[in-house]
Formats: C-alpha cells, sequence, structure tokens
C-alpha cells in the first residue's frame, strides 16, 4: 500500500525533534495561497519572513520569471494554531506542500524566517531540494522582535522598519499602516511572538556543516537584523556557499534591489541548480 503524504512528512519528525503541529497530528491537509508565475525553467518556491508576505515577492517575482517558475508560499503565522507556527512545524507544512505538488527536488529562497525554515527542512528531507538561496536569514543571530509591546503601535512599526530598510522610501504610510492592524490583534500577536521565540531558541550552528546542497546567500551589507557578521558565519559554517552582498541594503534584499537579487539567483542556478534554464 502506498505511503501517504501525511505518512512521508511524519517520517521528518525524528530528524526535526520535537515538533507536533495540530493539522499533522490530526491530518487535517493544510490551505496553502500561492502566487505563481513563469511557464519555463524550474521550479522556485519563495518563503518570506516572519512580518513579511507574498507581497514582498512583488517586485523580484517576475524577474525571476523569465528563467524559472517561481511560486511565492504564504506562511500560515496569522491563523494557525499555536503549535503550527513555529520553525520546524513551517518546515513541515512547506514539506507538505512540496510533497503534494509531487515538485522534483526543489529551489528554496527564503528571506529572514523563510531562511530558517529553508534550512530546516533541507535538513528534515534533502532529498526533496535540489538548491538553497538564503537572504538575511535567521538561525545563528538576529536581533529578533520575541517580546511586543502590549498594544504596538504606530511607533513601535516605524522603528522597526527603519532597521530593515536603508531606503527609508520603501517604508510607506500603506504598509506601517497594515502591520500596526495586524498587530492591533492579540492572537495576531501572540503568534508572532510565538514563531519568533522558536526561531531564536532554534540555533543551527551545530548543523550546518550537513548541508550539502549548493547554497547562495544574498545579503545586504546595511543589514541590522542579521548582519554581516552572521553572513560571515553562514558561509563558513555551510560547505558549498558561496555569499554575495550588496551596499545600501538591508534585511530584505528582494524588496530594496531586485534586479541585482534577480540577477545573482539566475547566475547561481544556471551554474549549480541540477535543471537547465531556458536560454537567455
Amino acid at each position: 500500500m502506498a505511503k501517504s503524504i501525511f505518512q512521508f512528512v511524519k517520517d521528518s519528525l525524528p530528524r526535526l525533534g520535537a515538533v507536533d503541529p495540530l493539522w499533522l497530528k490530526q491530518e487535517e491537509e493544510p490551505q496553502f495561497k500561492t502566487v505563481e508565475m513563469g511557464e519555463r525553467g524550474p521550479e522556485m518556491v519563495l518563503l518570506h519572513g516572519l512580518f513579511g508576505a507574498l507581497s514582498n515577492w512583488d517586485t523580484v517575482q517576475p524577474l525571476m520569471a523569465k528563467y524559472s517558475k517561481p511560486i511565492a508560499l504564504s506562511f500560515p503565522l496569522l491563523t494557525a494554531h499555536r503549535s503550527e507556527v513555529k520553525v520546524k512545524s513551517l518546515a513541515l507544512y512547506t514539506e507538505y506542500f512540496l510533497r503534494t505538488r509531487q515538485f522534483h527536488p526543489t529551489t528554496l529562497c527564503g528571506n529572514s524566517l523563510g531562511g530558517h525554515v529553508a534550512l530546516r527542512l533541507y535538513l528534515a528531507a534533502p532529498e526533496l531540494v535540489d538548491c538553497l538561496i538564503l537572504t538575511a536569514t535567521s538561525g545563528l543571530y538576529e536581533h529578533s522582535v520575541d517580546a511586543l509591546p502590549v498594544r504596538p503601535g504606530r511607533e513601535f512599526v516605524l522603528e522597526h522598519m527603519s532597521k530593515v530598510f536603508v531606503n527609508q522610501e520603501f517604508i510607506t504610510d500603506e504598509a506601517v499602516t497594515e502591520i500596526v492592524d495586524i498587530l492591533s490583534h492579540r492572537t495576531n500577536v501572540l503568534n508572532l511572538i510565538h514563531a519568533a521565540r522558536s526561531a531564536k531558541k532554534d540555533n543551527l550552528k551545530d548543523v550546518l556543516g550537513q548541508v550539502k546542497a549548493p547554497t547562495l546567500l544574498l545579503w545586504g551589507e546595511d543589514d541590522q537584523v542579521t548582519t554581516m557578521e552572521v553572513a560571515e558565519m553562514f558561509h563558513k559554517l555551510i560547505p558549498n556557499s558561496t555569499l554575495v552582498t550588496v551596499k545600501k541594503c538591508g534585511h530584505a534584499p528582494m524588496i530594496e534591489h531586485p534586479e541585482w537579487f534577480a540577477e545573482q539567483v539566475e547566475k547561481f542556478l544556471r551554474k549549480s541548480s541540477r535543471y537547465a534554464l531556458p536560454p537567455k
């Protein structure tokens, strides 16, 4: 009798350690929200960060679609049960998505928390991963938001966003209002704190040597959240890794420098992926 996807995902539990998301325990298929582009080339799954969203990839995704099939996957950080928002639980969530779609080994591209999730997924099920693209990734050390004010307002959000972006033009009234609205709900705040604390506790230093997949590290030289020191540490600890940096850039290179980001990813995939990209 063929194994179910639930059984395949449960096989990853021993390699992940203590994690028991409610949807997996009850074998209730999770819901997925995606934005998908591209008609040629290999699939690439894009994973956002803690305060991120599908919109984080709005500018860079069409550029990536010229040589791949980028799929932005939304994490259910605000809607899921507390057991489902931890880093390792999100890795299982992403694994279920990959297995449901029956992708061949896939490139994972993750920003901040998304990069952390990508690494955990690789360590649990390396056979699912072709290449890793990590940008401003958590998992070693980051100035994270694992404690929020009782009522985080506009001033708090502005302070946080000023640490994320070098170019202050990206701190729009619309973006600030969106985050303030999210943080006005106590359940949302508790879920985000839970996710942030799980990322902070899950230090990958001792296991990064097990990452054998070709890995591209894309970093902003002015990142105040996961600094260049963190980037250099990832580069040192991941055996088959390449570090490329960009000036005047903070914690979200794919937003501040989308053309550079897409160009570096293409160059890396043409060199490192097991799949051929369409001709330029």
